[in-house]
């Protein structure tokens, strides 16, 4: 078989592409892993410098720079400054972590994570509380002055000058509220921010705590880390608001009751049927919420272990059933999140609509007292109503985040107390003669099932020992032991020195190769290059773009297997301590490169540390001290390989036809390595959008839940607004006949009113419910749309694709998309129809209002143009550097027994701060530059209320307004203001969570691996193809993408049937490359390959794949049975599968249980 492959000579240059240019000096600083910050790193100066003095602070003065640079596309996170002293996440992490350790000190039985929160920042929820408090209160003051406005309009001949002190007081209260109003919402959100940020970093550095063995749920970790946590940010100003709605009603209750008597016990008690019913809502609420989240728990379990194993799903053709099994899970978060929304909007809509209610039974307390009331005393009562609507809206929201914070709560408080790994009781004896001493020695699995265990074992200093084994034995867990990766239960283990670990499974960091073998060490160019020379990196590192300096994709996708081992070797023998320990590091790389390695490194540089190898490769073991193995989890043999040689042990027969013969060592040439399949692909950056959201983002949002879907559901909308008009102005006429002696029409006005309640209420609980479900069909849409494109692009993405990434599409921003998005159309088109139907009441009170209504509306729509780009560019920053967040979060969990054994958990919890400290910021910007818009909001809303009580007033003196129009008048403009002021906060928040839709429509356009030119080149093909298996190479070519070199460069072959070919080749040869050509990983550049003579390019990629079988080189399980991982397109029968086990001798049941990832499973069953 000829094969030409690419590459450049093989002498032995040293490598002189990392010299003094990209040498750094002192210590590797972890900011290397800040992959996707959204800033670049030139310097770049503040937009403000000194601290905002109060007057700042107050009016959110420093806004205006941050909305200027926003607008204009090019806002970066080191322009914004430095966190508020506050928010400062350090000091945020020591105060919650020493409050749960006291927590758990005092109460060790029931310790409360709610107990531990509110007494970490009591002070801060004291203030907040009174800060709202006096907010709303100072909104019961205009009703008031809405009665004596009343009673002034209904005077024969009023005085000018009460109407001015009227308009006056009402203009300062309205002003006074929204001051305390906005003040104290920011206050909530640094509240609220400081304490996702310590869960989140508690959260982070618990994980470093647990055993990576019984971290079996990483999707879990994911969301609570991406939801949970997130809930503080997104619900607790809702429930602080919402608290004050009880007191509110208490003191209206007492307002009511010096009013109209006793007859105010009949709308407070309808308003108490009203909480009681919602009770049972809220309990719904809290039953599918925590439906919700365990069913989120398994979808992002599930959607890891595939992007993690994507290569082997490629080369199976398993996309479908493992698709259908996504569905699956995603179909029941969906029917859970139903549950949880229409639960919601129950009691939302009881609560929306208690004011109108109560207004209305007050209605008839007028009727059957026989109109003693006066008018004045009506509109009062009436505007009290209005006052406490708000609040009581947000108690509906509170009663609803109060359930979901409950199940939030309990689930980080569960994982808070999960049991940690602890430190081992080891006796430390420098002076011993021996590096590991164990005596009795029992450890367990964190499920309690035993390990490891051993009677007594002595190793030497300085010795090299090799610990071999059949697969399942227990070579691993041997090695966790030491490291005290595992529970001892008993016995005693005595460590003389530190030790250094290479895992099985390499594990690199996403930043520079340098950085990789670095680690936590400071850089020394002998010793670095040392290193790279005995791992025979050298040539690797002279091929690579960049060299050293070269940047290593996540999970080190962009090299190939030798290359991601040797990398993992050579920090090994960087960082090397007294104790160094390999977990099978040769397995990837070929007996040449093994051999050289294993000379100059175990032998060679480590020759006077003590070494222990576990490997399965016999032709080493003769060099070493000592051989170990394994049986059933305890030490069978422990002695000479001529004590081995001797015994009647299984392992003995492996190790008996190794020769002694000394291996030439005159063969530095051939055993430099070749990279020629190096993928040269760098991570792709997170794009960055810029400007407002494209209406396309809106066109494929509502298209994924169809239109004719929308148009049905704004039909209650229309009705319910069309029914709140009818209802004011049925109550304004009522209103107009009360001072007549006899009036008429009682019974006609009270039937009407009725009508138009019954149907307002019902049209929005359908409304409300009907928006939700549009929104969970759209949701499903882009669900089902950015599976099917990831299960259908190509390979070489998830290459330039971090999977923190992808995570974080399918977790918060996809939970933004199933949650806020619905939410936010309910209440916008909620408030469309209240702000629609005030207007039409004002305008019918006085022609001249509907100039004053068009050019406030104007004005709103002029300063909402001006601000919606600046927030979405805010909110775009925020987003980017969230990203960063997940991917440091999953590579930690990757590689748990790593940094833990390098001592690498605190520069790991300082990296993940930073990357906080970096979104905490762009948050909080986001947040002020919100105040400060909703501020002048409500300046425009109180500008609106001084206009209309004006035009009252002139109208009144000029004898043209009667006193029921202008109490319904000042009734709903003095509610006006907070509408729309909640109306445009609604549109900006819709624009700023269609960012999540933009976001996850990245995945809209990626490429794919099928386009419809390639299908129509397709062909029918026989059933029983491949019959035969002759496989032709003719001039095949081959890249990895686009614009990349070629890797395979006109390989000719025949592989005639029934033949047993072996490809040959030095790590980094093309042995891959040439697997991956046959699969159709990528399209060829050149040539074609044919299978029983029909061209691989004319037959589809998933018939091609699923015809043909491979046994890849990194192991892959998902979690389920083991029946599911055998056959998930279930066309294999019992028999079948067992005898298949049986051939691999497995000893399990089909149905036997695999976690997440195989984790239960050793690398080799």
């Amino acid at each position: 078989m000829n094969n030409s492959l690419s590459g450049g000579s093989t002498n032995n240059t040293e490598n002189n592409s990392f010299e003094e240019s990209n040498e750094k000096k002192g210590q590797i600083k972890m900011e290397v892993f800040d992959v996707d910050e959204g800033y670049v790193e030139e310097e770049i100066e503040p937009l403000h410098k000194k601290h905002p003095n109060c007057c700042q602070i107050a009016f959110m003065q420093r806004a205006p720079k941050y909305i200027r640079k926003g607008r204009k596309g090019s806002l970066n996170v080191k322009e914004i400054g430095q966190l508020p002293h506050t928010l400062d996440i350090e000091m945020t992490h020591k105060k919650i972590t020493k409050c749960w350790e006291k927590e758990i000190e005092k109460h060790p039985k029931s310790p409360s994570l709610l107990r531990t929160l509110f007494r970490m920042e009591w002070g801060h929820f004291l203030i907040c509380f009174i800060a709202i408090m006096i907010s709303q209160l100072s909104t019961l003051v205009i009703p008031a002055i809405i009665q004596f406005m009343v009673e002034w309009v209904a005077e024969d001949e009023p005085e000018t000058w009460k109407g001015v002190v009227y308009l006056l007081v009402i203009a300062f209260m309205q002003i006074l509220t929204s001051f305390c109003f906005q003040l104290s919402i920011k206050w909530i959100f640094v509240l609220s921010l400081r304490l996702r940020n310590g869960l989140i970093s508690m959260i982070y550095e618990k994980s470093l705590k647990l055993n990576s063995a019984s971290i079996e749920e990483t999707g879990k970790l994911v969301n609570l880390m991406s939801n949970d946590a997130m809930l503080f940010v997104e619900q607790l100003p809702l429930v602080i608001t919402g608290s004050c709605a009880p007191v509110l009603f208490l003191i209206v209750c007492i307002i009511l009751l010096c009013i109209i008597t006793y007859w105010a016990f009949i709308p407070i008690g309808v308003c108490l049927v009203f909480v009681s019913v919602n009770t049972i809502s809220g309990k719904m609420i809290g039953f599918f919420f925590r439906k919700t989240q365990s069913a989120t728990d398994k979808r992002l379990n599930f959607l890891g272990e595939i992007l993690r194993s994507i290569k082997f799903i490629k080369y199976n053709a398993w996309e479908e059933p493992l698709h259908k099994r996504l569905r699956k899970l995603r179909t029941k978060e969906l029917w859970c999140m139903g549950g949880t929304m229409s639960a919601r909007s129950t009691l939302v809509t009881l609560m929306l609509e208690l004011s109108p209610f109560m207004a209305f039974v007050l209605y008839l307390v007028y009727i059957q007292i026989d109109y003693h009331l006066e008018v004045g005393k009506v509109f009062t009562c009436i505007a009290y109503f209005n006052a406490i609507r708000r609040p009581f809206m947000n108690f509906g929201y509170f009663v609803s985040c109060l359930t979901t914070f409950k199940v939030a709560i309990g689930r980080l408080q569960e994982f808070f107390l999960t049991p940690e790994l602890q430190p081992q009781d080891r006796t430390s004896a420098p002076n011993s003669e021996y590096a590991i001493n164990m005596k009795n020695v029992n450890y367990n699995f964190p499920n309690g099932e035993t390990a490891f265990s051993c009677d007594e074992l002595k190793i030497k200093k300085g010795e090299l020992v090799c610990v071999l084994g059949s697969v399942g034995s227990g070579k691993s867990s041997f090695l966790l032991s030491i490291l005290g990766e595992l529970e001892q239960s008993k016995g005693e283990t005595v460590i003389s020195g530190n030790i250094t670990y290479a895992s099985q499974t390499p594990w690199l960091m996403n930043t520079t190769v340098r950085e990789n073998i670095c680690f936590l060490e400071k850089f020394n160019r002998e010793k670095y290059n040392n290193a790279c020379t005995c791992a025979c990196l050298n040539r690797d590192l002279q091929i690579l773009r960049g060299g050293d300096m070269y940047e290593v994709a996540e999970r080190g996708a962009n090299l190939s297997g030798g290359q991601r081992q040797r990398i993992s070797i050579a920090r090994a023998l960087y960082n090397a301590k007294d104790i160094v320990v390999f977990d099978d590091p040769l397995s990837a790389v070929d007996f040449q490169v093994g051999s050289f390695i294993f000379e100059h490194a175990m032998e060679g540089l480590l020759g006077n540390k003590t070494r222990i190898i576990v490997t399965n490769q016999t032709y080493f073991i003769d060099k070493a001290d000592r051989i170990i193995v394994i049986e059933d989890k305890k030490i069978a043999f422990n002695g000479s390989i001529e004590e081995l040689r001797n015994s009647n042990l299984e392992a003995s027969q492996f190790v008996k036809t190794v020769s002694s013969k000394k291996k030439d060592n005159n063969k530095k040439q051939d055993t430099e390595t070749v990279p020629q399949d190096v993928v040269a692909t760098d991570v792709v950056e997170e794009k960055r959008s810029v400007g407002g959201v494209a209406w396309s983002t809106y066109w494929h949002y509502f298209r994924a839940g169809g239109f004719i879907g929308l148009i049905l559901c704004l039909i209650p909308f229309v009705v319910r607004c069309a029914s709140r008009v009818c209802y004011n102005l049925f109550i304004t006429f009522w209103t107009n006949k009360i001072d007549e002696e006899h009036p008429e029409g009682d019974t006609y006005y009270f039937y009407a009113s009725s009508i138009s309640l019954g149907v307002q209420i019902i049209s929005t609980l359908i409304s409300m419910i009907g928006i939700t479900i549009y929104g969970l069909l759209c949701a499903n849409g882009l669900h089902k749309m950015m599976i099917r494109n990831l299960f259908g692009t190509l390979l070489s993405f998830f290459d330039i694709t971090p999977l923190g990434r992808l995570l974080n599409y399918f977790s918060r921003d996809l939970r933004f998309v199933d949650f806020r998005l619905p939410q936010q159309y309910e209440q916008f088109f909620g408030q469309c129809c209240d702000i629609i139907a005030i207007f039409v009441v004002i305008c019918t009170c006085s022609y001249y209002l509907i100039i004053v209504v068009v050019l406030v509306l104007i004005a709103f729509f002029l300063f909402h143009k001006y601000f919606v780009r600046a927030s979405i560019e805010m909110q775009r920053l925020e987003g980017v550097t969230r990203s960063p967040i997940f991917i440091h979060f999953d590579q930690t969990l990757l590689g748990l027994a790593t940094v833990r054994t390098y001592g690498g958990q605190e520069t790991f919890l300082d990296a993940i701060i930073k990357k906080m400290k970096n979104n905490t910021l762009s948050y909080y910007t986001l947040q002020m530059a919100k105040s400060w818009y909703s501020q002048r909001l409500d300046w425009l809303g109180v500008g609106l209320a001084i206009i209309t009580v004006m035009v009252i007033v002139i109208l009144k003196v000029k004898g043209g307004i009667e006193s029921g129009v202008a109490g319904v008048a000042l009734m709903n403009i003095t509610t006006l203001g907070g509408f729309i002021t909640d109306f445009s906060q609604n549109i900006l928040e819709v624009d700023i969570v269609m960012q999540s839709v933009e976001r996850v429509l990245v995945l809209k356009d990626i490429p794919v691996e099928e386009t419809k030119e390639k299908k129509r080149k397709y062909q029918e093909i026989p059933e029983d193809w491949p019959k035969e298996g002759k496989i032709e190479l003719k001039g095949y070519q081959f890249r990895y993408r686009e614009g990349l070199p070629l890797v395979l460069k006109g390989v000719d072959a025949v592989i005639n049937d029934k033949e047993k070919i072996g490809i040959v080749g030095r790590t980094g040869s093309g042995k891959s490359t040439m697997m991956a050509g046959l699969f159709r990983i990528e399209e060829p550049a050149g040539g074609s390959i044919l299978v029983d003579g029909i061209d691989t390019t004319t037959i589809p990629m998933r018939t091609l794949r699923s015809r043909m079988c491979i046994l890849p080189q990194e192991a892959t399980m998902f979690s389920g049975t083991i029946r599911e991982n055998l056959d998930p397109t279930f066309q294999k029968s019992d028999e079948e599968m067992k005898h298949v086990l049986e051939l691999v001798n497995v000893n399990k049941e089909l149905d036997y249980i695999v976690t997440e990832n195989g984790e239960n499973f050793s690398l080799g069953e």
